[in-house]
């Protein structure tokens, strides 16, 4: 099985986003129990989880960059 490339987990942050946000709408505007229930906890969820994939993302363009190297004091 093939490892997803950088683009392919941004995109898939970005729909979790995007997701996530339109739930929190939701629940922002239609104030009935069920959708602010959705909204403080699905609509969550994706966030963090959209968050944690652009973080891992990030993290491995670092490390590739050697950013995160050791390097011996001068």
């Amino acid at each position: 099985m093939r490892r997803p490339t950088s683009m392919t987990l941004l995109r898939i942050a970005s729909v979790l986003a995007i997701i996530g946000l339109a739930l929190m709408v939701w629940g922002c505007l239609d104030q009935t129990p069920l959708p602010v229930i959705l909204a403080m906890s699905i609509g969550q969820g994706f966030g963090i989880l959209s968050f944690l994939l652009y973080l891992v993302v990030v993290v491995v363009d670092l490390r590739r960059a050697k950013v995160f190297q050791r390097r011996p004091p001068s």
